[in-house]
């Protein structure tokens, strides 16, 4: 008979995880916990994507399993569910050998070296070349519940919001930080052949900023 020992935290003491088993592979489930619908006692959102996007998740064995897919900011997990009418949704152990395959984005968990220290945490990559590795880290903002001053105002409930803050690591250097503006972008470079990319090519979101990896790619000796 199998024994699995299983560790969380709760970030929401509302929060309640019940154990079940998913068939990850043919031969071995994976362990995952049920949980019930978020408290509605805030505004904003605690998820990184709007709705439930559908992925793939895969292990370092080589299994992959499709599901539903979004990050939960404010506890730090990938939720998941099998179908789309599920009420219910699922995490995973939190694993460095287990990534979230997205459109666009692949999630993972992770120690990496950054220009402020060591960040652990899930991080969701756009992309990675042999001299080159885009990603970015979920930021959760939460401004405190208030209590009304005064008869005439309203108690206002937490708000939350949830921002994408992203890194570039170069030649295997640490991680720096960077908005997706070109004036910042700049700084990462200083060969003359990406002096010339950025007067012919404008960066705006996160598809440029692929590109313009791709181009360092191919002109990096």
């Amino acid at each position: 008979m199998k024994k699995v020992l299983l560790a969380f935290i709760f970030l929401m003491p509302a929060v309640f995880l019940a154990q079940v088993t998913i068939p990850f592979s043919s031969d071995r489930g994976m362990v995952v916990f049920t949980r019930e619908k978020e408290p509605e006692n805030y505004t904003g959102s605690p998820y990184m994507e709007e709705d439930f996007q559908r992925g793939i998740i895969h292990d370092e064995q080589g299994r992959t399993m499709g599901a539903l897919m979004r990050y939960n900011a404010i506890e730090d997990v990938v939720l998941i569910k099998l179908q789309e009418q599920d009420e219910e949704s699922y995490v995973l152990p939190k694993k460095t050998n287990i990534t979230y395959e997205l459109p666009g984005y692949t999630y993972f968990i992770d120690n990496i070296q950054t220009d402020n220290g060591n960040k652990e945490s899930f991080f969701a990559r756009y992309y990675k070349g042999e001299k080159s590795d885009f990603i970015g880290v979920p930021k959760l903002d939460i401004i405190p519940a208030q209590k009304a001053k005064t008869g005439y105002d309203k108690d206002r409930p937490t708000d939350i919001d949830v921002e994408m803050v992203y890194y570039i690591a170069l030649d295997n250097n640490f991680y720096r930080e960077t908005r997706l503006k070109e004036k910042d972008l700049k700084k990462f470079f200083t060969s003359s052949a990406m002096e010339e990319y950025f007067k012919s090519h404008k960066i705006k979101d996160v598809k440029d900023v692929i590109e313009m990896l791709k181009y360092y790619e191919s002109t990096a000796s």
